[in-house]
């Protein structure tokens, strides 16, 4: 085993105490690989075997592009990114990507990013994550690429954790060039009277739709537009949104499920006006949340297509539960008014517990154990009955 060599690096620099540090990789022997036409790869060959973990065929490919020189340097850079939280797999597909890395230093290169992100909030299992699939962020610059795009994005989202929300979900706006896209799509929105708010939302929970050519994004805006959407409201962006993330025959696939679940023209188009999205949800989920609404829950579709977020609410950690708090207390005749089956399913996990189950324990004591799964009807029904026959 190699000894473990530290980096002459500032104090503020080191990786942060929570990092995940990974064990040295095992060696493996690699003297059958190492002879004939690779003789004079093979002590890039045997390191990246013995200290990189690669498979022979692995190490051999990449021997043909990078030639160590100095195993001291590609140590350092090898113990810092498993001070930031790079698994082994993580550190091969780096490797494999641009094995370069293995020559970069560490103190100069590597590290002032590396630092910057997990500065910013970017969690390191994360930050493994991305960057050894999106290599190319590493050797961009930090003052005059990186900083910057983040004080523009900083500006627009206004909060870190948005950043960082957009690292996660739009990588490439980072790794590639300045992305262009993002000022002029914008702009767009803006001239096109999409409120800040909705711009701001867009921009942070779906990153990866500012990248698109501003020609697209023009003929969605103008499609909303022509569907009667209103520029003022979030769902004008959100059908921009699924204009933009599903094919013309997608779309048409979709509307005739709705068709084959009894919706007329206008109870889909009521629908999309609602809920863009409900285009958006799996053939599946659309027939089996339309089935249990319909022929459990006494829905007509048309009233489906009126509250079409509903078929967007998981079936059976939501819908299903609720339905049975529901029934149980219908039944026992402690619902003493009427309540909207909408509102009964849309509550918030917080609120419809404090209303339906705790507000109800003294008398269904097994209320909370059926709406989590932990106790059937018929299990409920027994307790009770035994209750009522024991002296």
């Amino acid at each position: 085993m190699f000894a473990v060599l530290s980096v002459s690096i500032s104090a503020q620099f080191w990786a942060p105490q929570n990092a995940v540090f990974i064990k040295t990789f095992s060696s493996k022997k690699s003297s059958s690989v190492v002879n004939g036409d690779y003789s004079k790869q093979s002590s890039t060959i045997s390191y990246l075997i013995d200290r990189c973990g690669l498979s022979s065929k692995d190490a051999i490919s990449i021997s043909k592009k990078v030639t160590i020189k100095s195993p001291q340097n590609s140590d350092l850079v090898l113990e810092l990114l498993k001070k930031y939280g790079f698994t082994d797999a993580n550190i091969h597909k780096l490797i494999t990507r641009w094995p370069n890395v293995l020559l970069s230093s560490p103190e100069k290169t590597l590290l002032p990013k590396l630092h910057f992100f997990h500065s910013i909030g970017v969690p390191v299992d994360v930050l493994a994550k991305i960057l050894s699939s999106y290599p190319t962020i590493l050797h961009r610059s930090l003052e005059n690429y990186l900083i910057p795009l983040y004080d523009y994005l900083k500006a627009l989202v206004q909060t870190d954790k948005r950043v960082v929300n957009m690292f996660k979900h739009a990588p490439k706006a980072f790794a590639r060039g300045w992305p262009r896209e993002i000022p002029a799509n914008i702009a767009i929105l803006r001239q096109q009277g999409i409120p800040e708010s909705s711009i701001i939302s867009l921009i942070a929970f779906q990153p990866s739709f500012l990248l698109i050519s501003t020609e697209k994004l023009d003929s969605y805006i103008n499609r909303a537009a022509e569907m009667g959407f209103d520029r003022s409201k979030v769902t004008f962006i959100c059908a921009i949104q699924v204009f933009a993330g599903m094919s013309e025959s997608t779309l048409k696939h979709k509307m005739e499920v709705y068709r084959r679940c009894g919706w007329s023209e206008s109870d889909i188009h009521l629908a999309f006006s609602k809920y863009p999205f409900c285009m958006k949800l799996s053939e599946k989920k659309i027939m089996d949340n339309m089935d249990f609404l319909v022929n459990d829950f006494g829905y007509k579709p048309g009233a489906v297509a009126r509250r079409p977020v509903l078929l967007g609410l998981d079936l059976d950690k939501r819908i299903k539960p609720r339905f049975l708090v529901a029934r149980i207390l219908n039944e026992k005749g402690l619902l003493k008014k009427k309540i909207s089956a909408a509102t009964f399913l849309k509550l918030s996990e917080e609120k419809f517990l404090e209303r339906y189950v705790v507000n109800y324990q003294e008398d269904v004591p097994e209320l909370l154990d059926i709406y989590r799964g932990k106790l059937s009807v018929s299990e409920m029904e027994f307790r009770i009955s035994a209750r009522r026959t024991i002296p």
